[in-house]
């Protein structure tokens, strides 16, 4: 089941886990189960890359 979170260590979309209750998403890049604060929403994670830009255009004001 696709959601609208990423891993926070490859950026890749992870997906609900359903096998282990203890880990509610999945990271297939990575091939591991992950835990919701080893993962961004997508909207927090555009909003962290463009306030940590290097291009001054792409920031947030």
């Amino acid at each position: 089941m696709k959601t609208h979170r990423i891993c926070k260590v490859c950026g890749k979309p992870v997906i609900r886990e359903t096998k282990i209750k203890e880990y509610p998403f999945y990271c297939p890049c990575c091939d591991e189960d992950r835990y919701r604060i080893e993962t961004l929403n997508v909207k927090e994670n555009r909003n962290n890359v463009q306030e940590h830009s290097d291009n001054p255009d792409e920031r947030v004001q």
